[in-house]
């Protein structure tokens, strides 16, 4: 066989085309090699990107369900029972809501013992129990439950014919029972509330109200809630009465809350002269 000369095969068109073929052929392996790492890695930095993109969306939905609503209603009915001109017999149901819906936070029923010393001072203790949902979405239908004891010093004055002072103190011990997050323990809780009641005719009034609260818990004081409330008061009568009006709830960590409240007042008496 003959030996092709190497400058022959170079200039060789035939030879030529085999070695621009073969060239080619490496050429697009290396490109579908890179291009498939290319696309592998623009694979894991997408798949990266959604994680990142994710993990807070499902933190901000852990969070807003963990999250108190802006907003809620809080419905009281109060059924004081007075047995004589000295002694009462507290009772108040109360239900409030979740958010701007009609499902429960929490049902609370007090109920205790007034005994008037003068028309300026009187003392009360009592009970009461309520049952708190422990997380803020409707579905989780666990609810904590408390019992509690509490003690009050009420008094109040007339700073003039139609404007009323009053201010109240309580003491609560506080009872609250192990839940699915939480372990039992107990707190005592002080609370005071000065309030303005401005009569305008027979019929109508405006309280004004504001109600701090600081609870012993864990071997420590702590700030619990203010209560700030403005409500309109309606007269049926001397025993019976309706109160309507806005609560601006401060709780710990800067958070807050906005309430409607409304309240039915009925005074049942065994007495005759009140």
């Amino acid at each position: 066989m003959k030996e092709i000369e190497p400058m022959i095969m170079l200039y060789s068109p035939k030879f030529l085309l085999h070695l621009c073929s073969s060239q080619l052929k490496q050429n697009i392996s290396l490109l579908f090699l890179w291009t498939n790492k290319k696309l592998h890695y623009l694979s894991v930095k997408l798949f990266i990107l959604q994680a990142i993109v994710a993990i807070p969306s499902l933190l901000s939905s852990a969070t807003a369900q963990n999250q108190r609503p802006s907003a809620g209603t809080w419905l009281s009915v109060h059924l004081p029972l007075q047995l004589n001109a000295r002694w009462q017999i507290q009772n108040d149901l109360n239900y409030r809501t979740l958010g701007n819906t009609t499902a429960a936070l929490q049902h609370l029923h007090r109920f205790g013992l007034r005994y008037f010393i003068n028309d300026k001072w009187s003392v009360t203790a009592g009970a009461a129990f309520s049952f708190t949902r422990t997380s803020f979405t409707k579905q989780n239908k666990e609810f904590a439950k408390e019992f509690r004891y509490w003690q009050e010093l009420n008094y109040k004055t007339n700073l003039n014919p139609k404007l009323q002072l009053q201010i109240r103190t309580r003491a609560e011990e506080r009872s609250f029972s192990a839940t699915s997050s939480k372990a039992a323990f107990h707190a005592l809780r002080y609370r005071i509330k000065p309030q303005l009641l401005q009569k305008f005719s027979a019929k109508w009034a405006l309280l004004i109200a504001d109600e701090y609260m600081q609870q012993h818990a864990h071997n420590s004081w702590s700030f619990d809630q203010n209560r700030l409330i403005a409500n309109g008061v309606y007269y049926f009568n001397k025993s019976t009465q309706l109160q309507a009006g806005y609560m601006w709830l401060r709780l710990p960590a800067n958070t807050s809350q906005h309430i409607l409240t409304l309240t039915y007042y009925k005074t049942i008496s065994l007495h005759a002269k009140q």
